[in-house]
């Protein structure tokens, strides 16, 4: 940073961490870290434990010693994967299917009512007009 540029301050729960300079002496960047309580665990820090969260857990893989080996797919497990496939989309057509006779049936249903409106309208007009 240009001499002259104001620093700010860290903030009440920051402290600074890392000043950064270059040859001449000017500062290029400072680190800040938040600062949060430590929990203890049997009067350890937990520094020492290791201690995944929840939440993090799933991010964090098994070292290459505790997974187990991957099993190549063969023949077999693809021909298995498509029988699979092939009944899900059997499944998929036959539901397409059904929805397609309901709504059919609903159709004819609403232009029958439709129908039976216009001519309900029509012998309305035809009451009024005598």
């Amino acid at each position: 940073m240009p001499a002259g540029t104001r620093i700010l301050p860290p903030r009440p729960n920051e402290r600074v961490v890392g000043v950064k300079t270059n040859q001449s002496g000017e500062i290029s960047s400072i680190r800040y870290t938040i600062e949060e309580e430590m929990p203890y665990f049997e009067g350890d820090r937990a520094a020492k434990v290791r201690f995944i969260p929840p939440k993090a857990a799933p991010e964090h893989a098994l070292s290459t010693l505790e997974t187990p080996p991957k099993r190549r797919k063969t023949i077999a497990d693809v021909d298995e994967d498509v029988r699979r496939l092939d009944k899900v989309i059997i499944e998929l057509q036959s539901l397409v299917n059904s929805i397609n006779r309901h709504l059919s049936n609903q159709n004819t249903v609403i232009l029958g009512l439709k129908h039976d409106l216009a001519s309900a309208n029509k012998k309305i007009r035809e009451l009024l007009r005598r």
